[in-house]
């Protein structure tokens, strides 16, 4: 799973990587507001306040491992 936080402001990318409260090692960011500081609490690009409900955050999770179709044999090509 990933995660990425914006700039609610701006849309400027805060954070992009691992889902950080599914982090198992390196919590060298044990959450979002760790984040924030190493901005102190600011957006770089536009000044704007970061907080939970200031910023844009989003989660994915991946998705199931799903088999291609097997091609279809003997085209049918029209005259």
């Amino acid at each position: 799973m990933s995660e990425t936080i914006n700039c609610g402001n701006c849309g400027m990318l805060l954070y992009f990587g691992e889902e950080i409260s599914r982090r198992l090692y390196m919590r060298a960011i044990p959450d979002e507001a760790a984040v924030f500081a190493a901005y102190d609490d600011r957006c770089p690009q536009c000044g704007n306040a970061l907080s939970t409900g200031s910023v844009n955050m989003v989660i994915k999770r991946r998705a199931a491992h799903l088999r291609p179709a097997p091609a279809k044999s003997g085209a049918s090509h029209e005259s």
